[in-house]
């Protein structure tokens, strides 16, 4: 089924609107909530994110993305979008795939099946975003795939991922405290979004902050939301702590730099 690339185009006005699932370990605590929407905006401009990542990287032959608590792939299919309208199919090749992960078995393999729960609007955001392009990121189905039946989630449609999208990004189970020391410390951006109110104690948050500040080079970065810090774990706060330094045009992203610089960046 295909929608209506034009469809309130022009009129269209984005509402947050996400899916949320309950995510529990072995003994019944509970480990975090996939919340998870498309371009989600507490990263804030999806487009300068885009561009900060190609001018991050234009001098460097591969730039390594990585998503830690990734959920269904949303915020990843976004950043895929953007990155592949802003500078084309050939020389958006070297971001690509970009590697994903969450602890929740059961929305990796709904995402590695290539499905997409998707809300009302969603279609007309992607639209938006890409220049009426939807259709050829995604195609609406009319059944519902079992997968999709096991995740117990609200949705108004299912959408199949198309190939020229699903194909840049790899998916696989891990939890993010330990898959953080697996990247790549060179040229890499690391998506640590969304799952920092999780880690409920104090000192699990300075040292998922300690570890990301060892494991990484001085040409890589960390992008976190702004639930991340409104939610009252102030990631930002344990970033900066680490050795990290907020960008000085994106509060979400945080780099390695050895130049010390005024404790301003986060929220106390």
């Amino acid at each position: 089924m295909n929608v209506n690339n034009n469809s309130h185009l022009k009129y269209y006005s984005p509402v947050f609107t996400s899916s949320g699932r309950d995510v529990y370990n072995a003994v019944g605590q509970l480990m975090h909530r996939n919340d998870t929407s498309l371009f989600r905006s507490d990263l804030g401009n999806w487009d300068k994110f885009a561009e900060y990542i190609g001018e991050k990287f234009k001098n460097s032959p591969k730039g390594n993305i990585y998503s830690l608590s990734s959920s269904a792939g949303d915020e990843v299919y976004s950043l895929i979008m953007k990155l592949i309208e802003k500078y084309g199919e050939e020389e958006s090749k070297k971001f690509f795939p970009i590697l994903a992960s969450d602890y929740d078995s059961k929305i990796i393999r709904m995402a590695k099946e290539g499905y997409l729960p998707m809300f009302e609007g969603d279609d007309v955001l992607i639209n938006k975003h890409t220049k009426g392009k939807f259709n050829e990121y995604f195609e609406i189905i009319d059944n519902i795939p079992e997968c999709v039946k096991d995740m117990d989630i609200d949705f108004d449609f299912i959408a199949k991922v198309k190939p020229k999208l699903k194909n840049k990004v790899t998916f696989k189970t891990a939890d993010a405290t330990e898959e953080c020391k697996l990247v790549e410390p060179n040229n890499s951006i690391v998506m640590a979004r969304n799952f920092w109110p999780y880690l409920k104690d104090e000192n699990k948050r300075i040292q998922m902050a300690n570890n990301l500040y060892k494991q990484l080079d001085k040409n890589s970065a960390v992008v976190i939301g702004n639930f991340d810090d409104t939610s009252g774990s102030f990631a930002s706060k344990n970033l900066y702590d680490a050795g990290f330094i907020c960008h000085p045009e994106n509060y979400c992203i945080y780099e390695k730099n050895a130049i010390p610089t005024p404790n301003i960046y986060y929220i106390k």
